[in-house]
């Protein structure tokens, strides 16, 4: 069993004698340390960490109370003559943990090792209730981390790390709510790959990724910083373009479909060349996320029935 630390602040040789004595008579599992002076305990008190310290309330250069507050958390029992109960009063205030009242027969070294105990017990149980609640603090910070991060990777396309469809309708939501208070439109632009299924016949699953990804790529490079980029299915991209109107909406559109007529991506060391179909929507006061999103998908179909396929 591992000892009690104790420090002992006394400069009385025959009550130290005593104390040791009791230690010895009683087989007290004790790990005692004797001070005289305040000056000593403070050396002492920053060297080890005891699990109680018992003060007398005089010593040459101080007292007992005036050590209270460089205990940290180290519990005291001060210990006081007869007749200067006052002063065991004080320092209970001042936040020692028990007292000991000396009296000349030494029936309070009797109750020493109760008093000491109880002390030790009560601190042991308040360390482990505090790091019980650290740990619970600890779990649920933990909990909260995880689920924040569940939630970001519930709106990220795994393939390409873009935001997903829930996260551009998510999004779009906002720019609305944005709208509503500032009536400062916006648009969104979605394109599709074209001849897509024959890409995927020709290249397989691994070789159409390797296209979906680089188009990503070169979407986001293409547009500005603050439009969002998402992947909307399977072959096609959503741009959220803040704060423009349908007619520079439809200048980006047409700058990205320009860009990908003369962009050439590498499969397995083939060259493939993959050109993509745009539809441009401004966003119409009144309109909710889906019906806005549905608006710009007719617009992408007409493109796609006039040529993209």
């Amino acid at each position: 069993m591992e000892k009690i630390k104790v420090l002992l602040l006394e400069d009385n040789e025959l009550d130290v004698e005593a104390v040791e004595r009791l230690i010895k008579t009683q087989n007290l599992s004790y790990d005692l340390k004797v001070v005289p002076t305040c000056s000593e305990a403070r050396q002492c008190l920053s060297e080890t960490n005891y699990d109680v310290a018992l003060l007398d309330s005089h010593v040459p250069d101080g007292s007992g109370l005036s050590m209270l507050s460089d205990l940290g958390d180290v519990p005291a029992i001060i210990i006081t003559g007869q007749g200067d109960e006052d002063t065991a009063v004080r320092a209970l205030k001042d936040g020692a943990s028990d007292y000991l009242v000396k009296d000349p027969s030494g029936m309070y070294l009797h109750l020493l090792p109760t008093v000491v105990s109880e002390t030790v017990l009560k601190r042991r149980l308040r360390q482990e209730k505090d790091s019980a609640e650290k740990e619970r603090e600890k779990l649920f910070r933990d909990l909260e981390k995880a689920h924040r991060e569940l939630k970001a990777l519930s709106r990220i396309d795994p393939l390409t790390k873009l935001s997903n469809r829930r996260d551009i309708k998510y999004k779009i939501d906002y720019e609305i709510s944005r709208f509503e208070r500032s009536s400062e439109t916006f648009s969104i632009i979605l394109g599709d790959i074209d001849q897509f299924k024959e890409i995927y016949s020709k290249l397989g699953g691994s070789g159409a990724d390797n296209i979906i990804i680089q188009i990503a790529e070169s979407l986001v490079k293409e547009c500005r910083k603050v439009d969002t980029v998402g992947r909307w299915g399977t072959e096609a991209f959503m741009v959220i373009v803040p704060e423009t109107h349908l007619a520079g909406a439809a200048r980006l559109a047409e700058n990205l479909r320009k860009a990908f007529e003369d962009k050439v991506f590498l499969v397995d060391g083939e060259n493939i060349k993959v050109s993509m179909s745009f539809g441009v929507a401004a966003y119409v006061e009144g309109q909710s996320v889906n019906g806005f999103t549905d608006t710009v998908e007719t617009f992408l179909l007409k493109a796609k029935s006039s040529g993209g396929g």
